[in-house]
């Protein structure tokens, strides 16, 4: 028993302070990195093709931690519990009946709060939360990250989350965060290079070929799109500055002039965008770059209005107050439904929170909707008739040919790519060419 003393006292102490913990790395945990990584459960990466769902997915509903910004969580929580569910995570009991409480005076819909008691460190569940997968059988699975922070129970908190849920677990020793991470949905990933960055908690001896081993292994992603970060915003995760909100329409921060921005940043965002205007999705089309406007850098402070959050017909916007003619939250937020159209952007103040170097997207987990089979269509290729090709169709028809399932009412119209009468793996080729974009 005393050998485990100081790992209980280690973790005790952590979660002490867990309520004060920025997004960024405190003084006393840089000398703590070494912890970073080591009660890991590790496994093998699925056995199958699995589809990775994008940034701008449909959810099922959003994971919270109640570790900080209560006000800020429950207007969040509001929000989402209106048409989806959310997920609050808690440390025990007695926070689960206050945290009720809260959120009831608030006249929360409590009918689709959903509380979960497992114990964190911090708010900052994007970063350490669960990625999720779509395994064949059109389940979900867990993929686990190391946490780029020596925070032992937020790191732990995807394994216990896919106990919760009673799912397939998947951990791998990539070390990373959620917030550095932009899936396409087509099978590719943006990130930043602060990846290899070990003063932030990552692994330095990380090279870009292991880097895309693990995305292919783990998330089937086989293009792994890597930019400069922003300096001085605390994290240089991607979702400071740069968000997918379709498979092919890209938001990169803008500021205003040199001035505005950090030192270098002007010319960061700059470049990122014509880097990503170059590039193309993991289908193979070109991504179409829209510029927004990020406020000045003020106090220490690297203001976004990027970190938002999608929510199926929903867009989560972190606003500031701001009313210059260039950083205007109303006009941002017109933007924002202006690009996404068919979305409501909601605005949500959070002075509060983005001092400790994050926003709306940092603090909440999306778990991803399962695709769902709607009327019958004739879109060639389109299998699970849900009015998209991705790879789900790819997956249902892996399940016919194989004779897993039977075939529904109208299939043959779009699954029969070669026209031959039958579900084959002739048909599986032609369709994965297609999603592909060949």
């Amino acid at each position: 028993m005393r050998v485990y003393i100081p790992i209980i006292i280690s973790i005790l102490s952590a979660h002490l302070c867990s309520q004060n913990l920025p997004r960024n790395l405190t003084v006393e945990e840089q000398s703590r990195l070494h912890e970073i990584g080591t009660s890991r459960t590790i496994t093998d990466p699925p056995d199958s093709i699995v589809y990775t769902p994008a940034e701008f997915d449909s959810v099922a509903g959003i994971i919270f931690a109640w570790e900080a910004y209560s006000t800020l969580l429950t207007e969040l929580i509001k929000e989402v519990a209106e048409e989806d569910t959310a997920w609050v995570v808690v440390d025990n009991t007695s926070e689960e009946n206050s945290v009720s409480n809260t959120l009831s005076n608030a006249e929360v819909n409590m009918d689709r709060v959903v509380f979960q008691v497992i114990p964190t460190n911090s708010v900052w569940i994007r970063d350490y939360g669960p990625w999720w997968i779509i395994e064949p059988e059109n389940s979900r699975a867990i993929i686990d990250l190391v946490y780029n922070r020596p925070r032992p129970l937020d790191d732990a908190y995807p394994e216990s989350a896919a106990e919760y849920y009673g799912i397939n677990y998947y951990g791998l020793g990539l070390i990373e965060a959620g917030g550095n991470m932009l899936l396409d949905g087509q099978g590719s990933v943006i990130v930043s290079n602060v990846i290899f960055d070990g003063s932030q908690g990552f692994d330095p001896n990380l090279t870009q070929d292991q880097l895309e081993q693990y995305f292919l292994d783990y998330f089937g992603v086989h293009k792994v799109i890597v930019t400069p970060h922003l300096i001085n915003d605390g994290t240089g995760h991607i979702d400071m500055f740069v968000k997918l909100i379709n498979d092919t329409t890209v938001i990169v921060g803008e500021y205003e002039n040199q001035s505005a921005g950090f030192s270098g940043n002007y010319d960061i965002c700059n470049q990122v965008a014509n880097q990503l205007a170059n590039e193309t999705n993991g289908a193979g089309r070109p991504f179409n770059i829209v510029r927004m406007p990020m406020p000045p850098y003020n106090n220490g402070i690297t203001y976004t209005y990027i970190n938002s959050l999608i929510v199926n017909n929903k867009v989560l916007v972190p606003i500031y107050g701001f009313s210059t003619e260039f950083a205007n939250d109303d006009s941002v937020l017109a933007l924002y439904e202006t690009i996404m159209p068919g979305v409501e952007a909601v605005g949500f103040d959070c002075n509060q929170i983005i001092p400790a170097n994050g926003a709306i997207h940092c603090i909440a987990m999306k778990v991803p909707a399962l695709p769902e089979t709607i009327a019958c269509g004739n879109l060639m290729g389109d299998v699970n008739l849900d009015g998209r090709i991705n790879i789900y169709d790819i997956l249902k028809l892996v399940d016919l040919a194989a004779g897993v399932i039977e075939p529904e009412l109208c299939i043959m119209e779009s699954g029969d790519l070669n026209n031959d009468g039958i579900f084959n793996y002739f048909d599986v080729w032609e369709l994965t060419q297609l999603v592909m974009g060949f």
